[in-house]
């Protein structure tokens, strides 16, 4: 899978209309919104459909040329169509099922959020997903047991010493991984968005 910014994507939904452009911002950004519209209490089902429905207004405004980069971050645009669709499927669902979740017993009143924890919720899908990409790549650019060392370190936190007897490194070795990686993390992130 190559590496696709969200520059690339924009400017091959804006001079293109066929599928492999649908399907390119659908990989992009669906499963952001996607886990989004379930931490917004959507079914799966619904909140497939919602993300659908995203990517489709979006993809609409955008060709309408209602994105301006210089009045905010793509990301921004994007939570605001989210979360409307996703209010108004939320809209759509019987009332019995917003009285109460049967499973839970969660009333619908405790549900409902207040904007900023909407928004938090939304930011943090969104990192997780760039740094996800970003690491799909850092993974395919680096020696698979340099990239081991930084996850092992970095990631799951594992001592040095074992790390380093794991993969047959010296400590040095681990610590140069988990720098280079990282160095290329923060690059990847800034072309990513």
């Amino acid at each position: 899978m190559e590496w696709v910014t969200t520059t690339q994507v924009l400017e091959e939904l804006q001079s293109s209309n066929d599928a492999p452009a649908w399907q390119r911002l659908c990989d992009h950004f669906n499963t952001v919104v996607v886990n989004f519209a379930k931490h917004m209490g959507l079914s799966v089902p619904d909140a497939e459909d919602a993300a659908q429905e995203t990517m489709l207004a979006f993809v609409k405004a955008f060709r309408d040329g209602k994105y301006n980069r210089d009045k905010g971050h793509l990301s921004d645009w994007l939570f605001g169509i989210a979360k409307h669709v996703i209010l108004n499927f939320r809209k759509r669902q019987p009332l019995e099922q917003l009285m109460a979740d049967k499973t839970t017993g969660t009333s619908f009143w405790d549900m409902i959020q207040d904007d900023n924890s909407i928004k938090l919720s939304w930011e943090t899908e969104w990192r997780q997903m760039v740094l996800a990409k970003c690491c799909e790549q850092a993974r395919r650019e680096f020696d698979p047991k340099v990239f081991k060392a930084f996850e092992l370190y970095a990631l799951t936190q594992t001592a040095v010493d074992k790390v380093a007897q794991q993969l047959e490194m010296s400590r040095n070795a681990v610590y140069i991984a988990k720098c280079r990686v990282l160095s290329r993390l923060r690059e990847l992130n800034g072309q990513f968005e």
